[in-house]
């Protein structure tokens, strides 16, 4: 150990914390929790300590150690997977699925609850339901209910002191539309009760009431209601089927965890039971895994997915193993609950039953999972050799610009990782320094932006940089990467540009249609790559190049929508998009704003005397009367 770690070391603090490796570079190279930082970290440098082989190679390349200091292991545990996620230390096991689950929230602090999907849980007095790892399912689930029960889905406040004009969904009669405030909130209550008998699982209490008031419908010959009914509870029915009864009884609340390894991956399976039922599943694939035991793993997924900001907590949770801080997890699960948590590992009964079925579910998934894999190293290894790139395109950068007649000119980036989108490193750019439809100095105004932060270490550099343009567009591009000081030997540099038509011929014959020819330039070489049209390098470079367009073309619509939608409001001081809501709900139109006098104004719910002094002075194009403005005042 080098004598400034075995100084550092030596006044560690004995307290539970943080602490990170690093290289000389600065670089986070592993990421741990301790009890007492002294002792753990310590442990590293003792000669008489046997470690695994990646944490022993780790610790020669160990040059500085930071620490955070915790008042609990509680706060310890949610710092370490923190940090993990930021950093993505090269020692740590590498969560490939790091995402969250949606889940629904029922507000039923309101005199007129509304239901829809959400990913964080803010409201302490709105109730939460699920996690549900389909979105797919989550959204059909949510389209069902509302057009069973008639919910509201406008987020405007209904207190019962104010009525509005119905939307369409009333019309189709999709919704009771309380807004006519006709609605009775006892009645919509009862509506609402209906739709918590749904998500708690009393499924055959819910069916049993729909089905009475079907009857009586019936009875009263409004067959057009009983027919919606009728259809409801098919509809709830079909629901029913999708989740399969996993646990007899209503109570129980499980995450059940099953673990398979191959080599260095691994896959854990997720089976999200709720109130006995399976309401979804999930698998987290993990890269690095050698040398570590399969507690490390549990450990490493239950600090990834529980430590999140908003996520809904089960009474149990099952894993297939023991591991090291489970008792110190469980505390803090039960914090975050409100109730007690129990991390459990089963030997026998009904529940070893659910983790072997989890570990099944996770061998299959690993298996189909590596035979992707395979496909996909042979996909990346084709593209090198085909293009001549220096290194197998494992990450890509694709850059794409869009406007209409230089108006809101906006960029996209994509990155590709492994054959696969990753959308959380997509990037949008709004275009600051070019005026006019010019797409060179717009696409190097958005590679010098991008590629700044790459050379200041703030983001890596990808394989492949792949431009939508031919040798004009490329030689651009690689003017900018120069003047950054980025060299070609650093990062390919392509271009995916579609040549003249010709029609296709078949045994000599033209057939009609025409088919654009697409080619590849690179900066360096003279003459164009051209590739069949069938070919599995093509297929890769359009599917990125496609979405680059897809995401360009979406921004670009946005921004004209929010433009076709702005209002005069907006562009006076102190007036922005929230406030405008406002005094537009308040007034009924923008007319009505504009003839407003001032003592109108200052009547407006929220809205200062100074703000509306402003609005008066800017449609009435005088000073407020100093009458009105003085009793305001006083």
């Amino acid at each position: 150990m080098f004598p400034h770690l075995s100084d550092l070391v030596d006044g560690l603090p004995d307290a539970p914390g943080v602490y990170l490796h690093k290289d000389h570079q600065g670089r986070v190279l592993y990421v741990g929790k301790a009890k007492s930082l002294r002792n753990r970290v310590r442990s590293y440098f003792q000669r008489s300590t046997s470690h695994p082989p990646h944490i022993a190679a780790m610790v020669n390349l160990v040059r500085d150690i930071e620490i955070f200091q915790t008042g609990n292991e509680g706060e310890a545990l949610l710092l370490e997977a923190n940090l993990i996620k930021k950093n993505q230390p090269r020692y740590n096991i590498n969560l490939k699925d790091d995402k969250s689950y949606p889940f629904f929230k029922f507000t039923v602090n309101e005199l007129y609850p509304r239901l829809f999907l959400v990913r964080e849980k803010l409201e302490k007095n709105a109730e939460y339901y699920g996690p549900y790892p389909s979105v797919k399912l989550a959204r059909e689930t949510l389209k069902m209910l509302h057009r069973v029960f008639k919910l509201r889905t406008s987020k405007m406040k209904l207190d019962g002191t104010r009525t509005y004009r119905p939307c369409i969904n009333f019309q189709l009669n999709r919704c009771m539309a309380p807004c006519r405030g006709t609605v009775d909130p006892e009645a919509y209550r009862q509506v609402v009760n209906q739709v918590r008998l749904f998500f708690m699982g009393r499924h055959r209490e819910l069916l049993a009431r729909l089905d009475a008031e079907m009857n009586i419908c019936a009875q009263k010959q409004n067959y057009e209601e009983a027919a919606r009914l009728r259809d409801g509870i098919r509809a709830i029915r079909r629901t029913m089927e999708k989740q399969q009864v996993l646990v007899p009884g209503l109570s129980a609340e499980q995450d059940v965890f099953g673990v398979h390894r191959e080599s260095h991956f691994a896959a854990v399976q997720v089976l999200f039971i709720r109130n006995g039922r399976l309401i979804g599943t999930d698998c987290l694939f993990l890269e690095g895994t050698e040398g570590r035991s399969d507690s490390d793993v549990v450990k490493g997924v239950l600090g990834r997915l529980y430590t999140r900001p908003a996520v809904l907590l089960p009474k149990e949770v099952l894993v297939p193993c023991a591991y090291e801080d489970q008792e110190v997890m469980a505390e803090f699960l039960s914090r975050q609950k409100g109730s007690k948590v129990r991390i459990l590992v089963p030997k026998q009964g009904g529940k070893r039953r659910l983790v072997r079925m989890a570990e099944d579910n996770a061998r299959n998934a690993l298996k189909d999972r590596m035979a992707h894999r395979i496909s996909d190293e042979a996909v990346l290894k084709e593209v090198q050799t085909r293009l001549r790139l220096r290194r197998a395109p494992r990450r890509v950068e694709a850059f794409d610009v869009s406007n209409i007649a230089g108006a809101h000119t906006v960029a996209s980036m994509v990155a590709w990782e492994d054959n696969r989108p990753h959308k959380e490193a997509y990037r949008k750019f709004k275009i600051r320094e070019v005026a006019g439809p010019d797409d060179f100095r717009s696409m190097e105004e958005v590679l010098t932006r991008r590629y700044k932060r790459a050379i200041n270490g703030e983001q890596p550099l990808p394989d492949l940089i792949l431009i939508d343009g031919g040798k004009g567009q490329v030689n651009a591009a690689a003017h900018v990467l120069a003047a950054l000081g980025i060299s070609l030997t650093q990062v390919d540099l392509i271009g995916l540009a579609k040549g003249r038509s010709e029609k296709r011929r078949t045994r000599g014959r033209p057939r009609a249609g025409p088919h654009d020819l697409e080619y590849v330039v690179k900066p360096r070489l003279k003459n164009e790559i051209h590739l069949a049209r069938n070919s599995a390098t093509l297929h890769f470079l359009q599917r990125i190049r496609d979405e680059s367009h897809r995401v360009a073309i979406a921004y670009h619509r946005n921004l004209r929508g929010r433009r076709a939608l702005h209002s005069e409001l907006e562009d006076l001081p102190g007036i922005g998009a929230k406030r405008t809501r406002e005094l537009l709900r308040h007034f009924g139109s923008l007319k009505k704003v504009k003839e407003a006098g001032l003592e109108e104004l200052c009547d407006a719910p929220g809205l200062p005397a100074k703000v509306a002094e402003q609005i008066y002075r800017a449609f009435h194009g005088v000073d407020a009367p100093q009458e009105s403005a003085s009793k305001e005042a006083g």
